[in-house]
């Protein structure tokens, strides 16, 4: 029972230790949404510090009676002026007098509705520098009269050493991999391209993976010995440390070689989430490399079988798939410790009501963790189901060929 609630600690640990530093990445990538009702007509920012890089989003409210409507300055000059505050004044930096292929999406609102807006397009370009910016956007109404509104100010900010860094070492590498992929597949399938990203970054990282893996595995064989040390000096804390790291010396066991692995693959996992949510925006042209410059991202294919990988899966097969792998994962896993444990002979045998007692958490875990995921991938964009879809198949693939080699009769050929 001890053992259990010890993988069950270590799991959720990890697992909250994920889920927090997503969290805070994402905080660093986009801030709380602050929404001001001020006048009929409001133009929003949905962040107002935003970190140069980051695309600069905006919620037009409809409060009139009537529909407005926002035509592209790309179609009609003056719909659109970008100003940037100096000294508290409004000094205009609009450039969509040439759109040269790039677009600003047009708007029709109706009454009593919000609309989402951001021109990606142009972002990289008009947001360059740090400081403060202003949005002015002009409506028509249905009875033909104009009116321009100004948003509120927008912050930018120069990234941080950490956020610089993640760029350059993770976000760029991965970035523009993703670019490469769907430059160069047919058809240019963005679906394709994240199977081909996650299938390679899970390459790279199977050694440490399965160096984690097998400290574990090693550690799991030496827990009978373990008992044996904790019933002789359970009582004499320092002796048993003492005991403990003879015990690792003798069987040349790190027990620190099962978590670095996972720390070092942390970054990458975090990097290839946060690339495969946002996409192929034009917006993030700025972590091009050179050989990736001038790359068209709007020909790329955003619908993989019949999802748009850009939206929430409303086609509930992914999440069910996404939940059925990871069933498959976990099942595996318990069974495969369950069967390690029957082949190694414990000094200390656990009572049955323990043992009845762990086969209930296992089981919940074994079903409620399944369908956790499933109900995080209907909640995110079907890209990032399509990722952990990739990465849960990998995962199950690689966990057997680990247990196959270390399963497998080692042949002792002894010369004549």
């Amino acid at each position: 029972m001890k053992k259990f609630n010890e993988f069950i600690k270590s799991f959720f640990i990890w697992f909250i230790v994920f889920y927090l530093l997503l969290l805070v990445t994402d905080s660093f990538f986009a801030s709380d949404k602050e929404v001001q009702k001020i006048s009929e007509i409001n133009i929003v920012p949905v962040s107002q510090s935003i970190v140069v890089g980051n695309l600069a989003e905006f919620t037009v409210d409809n409060r009139l009676s009537e529909k407005i409507s926002f035509t592209s300055p790309c179609e009609k000059a003056g719909t659109l002026n970008i100003f940037r505050i100096v000294n508290n004044q409004q000094v205009s930096i609009s450039n969509f007098e040439k759109c040269d292929g790039r677009t600003v999406p047009n708007l029709s609102i109706p009454s009593n509705s919000s609309a989402y807006f951001a021109f990606k397009d142009f972002n990289a370009d008009t947001f360059s520098e740090e400081g403060k910016y202003q949005v002015e956007m002009k409506f028509s109404t249905e009875n033909g009269n104009e009116m321009a509104i100004l948003s509120g100010q927008v912050e930018f900010e120069e990234p941080g050493i950490f956020r610089q860094l993640f760029r350059a070492l993770i976000s760029k590498p991965l970035f523009n991999l993703l670019v490469f992929f769907t430059k160069n597949i047919p058809g240019h399938s963005f679906g394709w391209s994240i199977i081909i990203l996650t299938v390679l970054v899970r390459i790279l990282l199977f050694i440490p993976n399965q160096k984690a893996m097998r400290s574990q595995h090693e550690l799991q064989r030496l827990q009978p010995k373990m008992e044996e040390l904790k019933r002789k000096y359970g009582k004499n804390q320092q002796m048993m440390a003492l005991k403990t790291m003879e015990l690792y010396k003798t069987h040349k066991i790190n027990p620190m070689s099962s978590c670095l692995p996972i720390l070092f693959q942390m970054p990458f996992l975090i990097g290839i989430y946060f690339v495969v949510r946002e996409g192929l925006s034009p917006h993030l042209d700025y972590l091009l490399y050179s050989f990736n410059k001038g790359v068209d991202l709007s020909v790329v294919d955003p619908i993989f079988l019949t999802m748009d990988l850009g939206k929430l899966p409303i086609w509930w097969g992914l999440p069910i798939l996404v939940a059925g792998v990871q069933f498959m994962a976990m099942k595996l896993s318990f069974a495969t410790a369950e069967k390690r444990k029957k082949a190694t002979k414990s000094p200390t045998p656990e009572p049955e009501g323990i043992a009845g007692q762990m086969q209930q958490m296992q089981k919940m875990m074994l079903y409620f963790m399944p369908v956790m995921i499933g109900f995080f991938t209907a909640t995110f964009p079907a890209a990032v189901g399509i990722y952990w879809f990739t990465s849960t198949v990998f995962g199950v693939i690689q966990q057997k060929v680990l247990y196959w080699q270390m399963d497998k009769p080692h042949v002792v050929r002894v010369k004549n």
